[in-house]
């Protein structure tokens, strides 16, 4: 068996493998003979069957078989050994269709197309100042937060009358300019609720309405979004709404959340058994939430502009033609569309992904099987918060949810790359120049939304 490959430049290249009879005679006809003690045939006995028959009825596949195996071994065997840093996986060429004949045995060349890994540069530190910014949290903030827990776990109520907070499900029956419902006119069944009525006239008249009640007006003026009204008024999606039809609502049931009372057995199903013991305690808990929300949201802006500073610096390469052939080799669902459209990310995303690699490796750096647990344990603590169901978690029940989630290989391997990535930014984010800039919330969303439409 010989292997030889052809380099066509420095980001492509073709691999072909040459393969004679003797290379795998003995591996068919060693599969030859293990399938013929399993095949049964009329007038046999089974494990009878002569080997001359199996070899007419089987011998094509099962050489097919040991070929593709032999070709994939060789391949990761080659490229191991040469150390070739690829990009996906090789690609067998057209060219590969095989016209095999037993009778005359011949030698076979399968050819791969490669995409190689461009070579990776950059300076560190980068010559950059990066704006890091502080943000405050608010006493403002910390009470929506705990107006929204308190709701969120709070108990739903039929009150017999509407106030502000209230829901109601009812029928919407489109009316005409005097007030009188439309003959095959649109209707439809759906809740309402009070706090998506931006315009506060419209969402006075129903206060104070009762089970039977109607109120007449027109969605459009009312709700700002236009996606609430079709799903309030259930349109299709290539449906549009009409701004000129006004709705008479009919009121058939009365729905209000009663919040839910701030004691220890809201703060013990939110955090578990004792973990926050009064009120204070649990606006500081409150408090401290958000400001780590708020940590990572100027982490990850940072982390963003780190991103385009070092892409820009490295200069990357890919060989492109070959991955969007890989691409739609290995998703045949993806359209030319969709390719078209989302190639560009997901280049930007290798390309980073190569810098990061290469950091992660040139500073030594290594993810212990302690990180990966606590990483797992802590995904899914997280998951159980919020949804509300800490207190529903053991020791016992966490530890095995944690062994069970790293045997999944997709799981650890998105584990993986989470912590590898972290590691590297931790790095990047101790030795870059950083000029540290106090804003509230609402200024930093202002400066993101601005930085991400010069961006564009």
């Amino acid at each position: 068996m010989n292997i030889l490959q052809e380099k066509i430049d420095s980001l492509n290249s073709v691999l072909k493998v040459q393969i004679k009879p003797e290379d795998y005679a003995v591996k068919v006809n060693d599969a030859l003979k293990k399938y013929s003690k399993k095949v049964t045939m009329p007038g046999f006995r089974p494990g009878m069957v002569p080997l001359n028959m199996v070899r007419k009825m089987y011998g094509k596949s099962l050489l097919a078989d040991e070929l593709n195996k032999l070709v994939a071994d060789s391949v990761d065997q080659y490229i191991s050994e040469n150390n070739l840093q690829i990009l996906g996986n090789p690609l067998p060429k057209e060219t590969n269709d095989l016209d095999i004949n037993w009778d005359a045995p011949t030698d076979f060349e399968f050819s791969f197309e490669m995409g190689l890994a461009p070579e990776v540069n950059f300076a560190l530190p980068p010559a950059h100042s990066f704006e890091y910014f502080d943000i405050s949290v608010d006493e403002k903030t910390v009470e929506e937060e705990v107006t929204k827990i308190i709701r969120r776990y709070g108990e739903y109520i039929t009150p017999d009358v509407m106030d502000n907070e209230c829901s109601a499900y009812g029928t919407f029956q489109e009316v005409d300019a005097s007030g009188e419902i439309v003959d095959g006119g649109h209707t439809n069944q759906s809740f309402l609720l009070l706090d998506k009525i931006n315009d506060a006239a419209i969402r006075q008249q129903f206060v104070g309405k009762v089970a039977l009640d109607t109120v007449t007006f027109n969605p459009s003026a009312a709700i700002k979004s236009v996606e609430e009204v079709k799903y309030m008024l259930s349109l299709k999606p290539d449906e549009s709404v009409d701004p000129s039809k006004a709705y008479r609502f009919t009121i058939e049931r009365i729905n209000k959340v009663k919040p839910a009372e701030l004691n220890q057995e809201l703060f013990d199903r939110l955090y578990g058994a004792g973990v926050v013991t009064d009120e204070n305690a649990f606006r500081e808990k409150i408090r401290a939430e958000i400001a780590e929300g708020y940590r990572y949201e100027s982490e990850h802006a940072v982390q963003h502009e780190l991103e385009d500073v070092l892409l820009k610096d490295a200069n990357l390469n890919l060989p492109d033609e070959f991955l969007k052939r890989w691409l739609k080799h290995t998703n045949e669902k993806i359209t030319d569309e969709q390719l078209a459209a989302e190639y560009s990310k997901y280049s930007r995303d290798l390309k980073w992904k190569l810098i990061e690699n290469k950091i992660f490796k040139e500073q030594n750096m290594e993810i212990t099987n302690e990180e990966l647990e606590a990483f797992a344990r802590n995904f899914i603590v997280d998951q159980y918060v919020r949804y509300g169901q800490a207190h529903m978690l053991t020791e016992d029940t966490l530890t095995d949810m944690t062994k069970k989630y790293l045997q999944n290989k997709e799981s650890l391997q998105r584990v993986i790359e989470s912590l590898s990535g972290r590691k590297v930014f931790e790095y990047l984010n101790q030795i870059i120049n950083k000029n540290v800039k106090r804003v509230s919330h609402e200024e930093f969303v202002d400066l993101m939304s601005k930085h991400q439409h010069d961006h564009h």
